[in-house]
């Protein structure tokens, strides 16, 4: 218990001049205020985005890098784009988080922290299939 009041820095504030129900409520306190902030995390990922356009004239394909966000909410169970609605998620456990918005399917690994995506839509003639992937890592996230 000693080491573990040092490691978060409440030595000083339980002494033995303090009594067990004061420490006890300080690290209530600090569970409390803290359990937030651990729920929820953001992930920053940068990917390769592929956009194939098939016409009745020919295709075309064009590739980009792109950096997408997404808050993790891990008591709600929850994947929200940075800057939009939360998603539908398919399942959310310790090694995948599948999810979509719209035409588009997110698959995030977990363990490696591998991020896919792809949609394909048609309209009249034209078919459009987005496919992408990249790597994630925890960050800060943006100004909100």
């Amino acid at each position: 218990m000693k080491r573990f009041l040092e490691w978060i820095g409440l030595k000083e504030n339980c002494t033995k001049q303090n009594t067990i129900p004061e420490c006890a409520l300080l690290l209530m306190v600090l569970a409390v205020w803290t359990e937030p902030a651990l729920a929820r995390s953001y992930l920053n990922c940068l990917t390769k985005k592929v956009v194939i356009v098939d016409a009745p004239r020919g295709s075309t394909s064009s590739s980009i890098e792109e950096n997408l966000g997404f808050w993790i909410d891990e008591a709600a169970k929850t994947l929200v784009l940075a800057d939009g609605p939360p998603l539908t998620v398919r399942r959310f456990d310790d090694n995948w988080i599948s999810a979509a918005r719209g035409d588009m399917s997110y698959e995030f690994d977990r363990q490696n922290g591998n991020l896919t995506y792809a949609s394909s839509t048609t309209k009249e003639d034209f078919a459009t299939i987005i496919i992408g992937s990249g790597r994630c890592k925890i960050a800060a996230g943006p100004a909100e």
